[in-house]
Parts: structure tokens; C-alpha cells; sequence
């Protein structure tokens, strides 16, 4: 046998080494259905705050069917546990923005939904969160304080409080993180005290400080990270 036939033969053989190696190799992991389907059984129980103009509130309003309410959001992000999807709507009055994040969070056989939505207009933002039990059933909807630690309004304050939010009870949003199985409180001013605060030329955003919270699977709740 030549040298040529042997190369062939070497060559042939490579050739089908990496053919029976392309075809076992596992295709690329989909995103998990588990946040997309926790965000629809969200969808499906979800109530608008008063006055709410959110793509959700507004999916509401008109009665839009889950394939309706996907196409409001132009852009998306969807991960294997994570979502982040922001749209536009214009209302008789001003454009709205929305965005709207999820996350998953395993623990052991029962896995939590955290879904935060944030809509602004006119320079001015609101946001809500919500919490649930994705369950056989669907969605089991519960309060933050199940599992989340308490926080007080001392703690987003790393200096001295300005006047303009001194005596003034904080709200709380919960943004869910991309990775790490962490999640974000941060603090929301009220809108009086926001424009207190605009009037002395100051930002509750630049005087407080968002708090991480880790995720402890055997238990199922949130543990402070500071």
C-alpha cells in the first residue's frame, strides 16, 4: 500500500472520528420554560395598581392573549432563569416605558418567581414586585415578607440622612439579579419626598444604597448579604 493510500485512509478515518464526535456532541442549551411559564401564570393572575400605565396594565386592559402581550416588549433578554424584556406604549398623554424582569430560584423541589416591573413617563418612574411559588397548580402568590428578611430604613443609608428624607418611611423594590442567585432591594422614595428632596438638589438615589440578599435554598428565603 502507497503512502497516498495510507494518508487517504488516515484522513478518511479522522473524517469519521469527528463525525461521530459532531454528531453525539449535545446541541446548545434552550432557555428553561420555567421562567417563561411562571411569568405567564404571573400574567394570568396580575391586577394593575390604580392608575397603572405598564405594558402589563396594559395587556390587562385589553384582554391580550399571551402571544399579544410577548410582541408589546421589543427587545428581550431570556436566560435559562432569567428574563429582562422592555417595551414602549404611547398613551393620549405621554410615552411609557416598561420594563420588566424575572427570575427564578431553586429550592430543592419547589422553585420562587420574583417579577419586577417598572414603568416610567415623563421623567418619573414607579415599580412593583411580586412573589410566587411556581406550583403543579400554578402560580401560588405570596407576600415579600415570606422570604425576605427584615430591612429598615437605616440600613440603604451608608452616610447621614438629608432633611428631605428625615422622618420619611422608604418603600422597597426587589430587582432580580442576571446570575448568582442574588436578588437587589433598593429603596423608593415617596413622590413627595422625591420632590422635596429635587428642590434641595438632591437624589434619594445617590444618598441610599441598594442591599443584596442571597438566596438560601434549604430554607427558601433570602438571607441579607451584609
Amino acid at each position: 500500500m502507497t503512502v497516498i493510500h495510507l494518508a487517504f485512509k488516515a484522513a478518511v478515518a479522522l473524517c469519521g472520528l469527528l463525525g461521530v464526535v459532531q454528531a453525539s456532541a449535545p446541541a446548545p442549551a434552550s432557555p428553561s420554560s420555567a421562567v417563561l411559564d411562571g411569568l405567564r401564570g404571573h400574567l394570568a393572575t396580575f391586577t394593575p395598581v390604580s392608575g397603572e400605565t405598564s405594558l402589563l396594565a396594559v395587556a390587562r386592559q385589553e384582554a391580550l392573549d399571551w402571544t399579544a402581550f410577548q410582541n408589546l416588549f421589543t427587545t428581550q433578554v431570556t436566560g435559562a432563569a432569567y428574563l429582562d424584556w422592555r417595551g414602549h406604549t404611547a398613551t393620549t398623554t405621554a410615552s411609557v416605558f416598561t420594563t420588566l424582569r424575572a427570575a427564578t430560584y431553586a429550592a430543592g423541589a419547589r422553585t420562587l418567581l420574583v417579577v419586577n416591573r417598572e414603568w416610567c413617563s415623563a421623567g418619573s418612574c414607579q415599580t412593583r414586585t411580586a412573589f410566587g411559588w411556581l406550583e403543579p397548580g400554578g402560580l401560588e402568590v405570596v407576600k415579600d415578607t415570606t422570604v425576605i428578611p427584615l430591612l429598615r430604613d437605616v440600613d440603604f443609608y451608608p452616610g447621614s440622612v438629608p432633611a428631605c428624607l428625615k422622618g420619611v418611611t422608604l418603600s422597597v423594590t426587589y430587582v432580580p439579579a442576571r446570575t448568582g442567585g442574588t436578588l437587589s432591594a433598593m429603596a423608593v422614595a415617596p413622590r413627595a419626598a422625591q420632590q422635596a428632596c429635587a428642590k434641595a438638589g438632591i437624589t434619594p438615589e445617590a444618598v441610599t444604597r441598594p442591599l443584596n440578599l442571597n438566596w438560601t435554598p434549604g430554607v427558601g428565603k433570602f438571607r441579607k448579604a451584609w
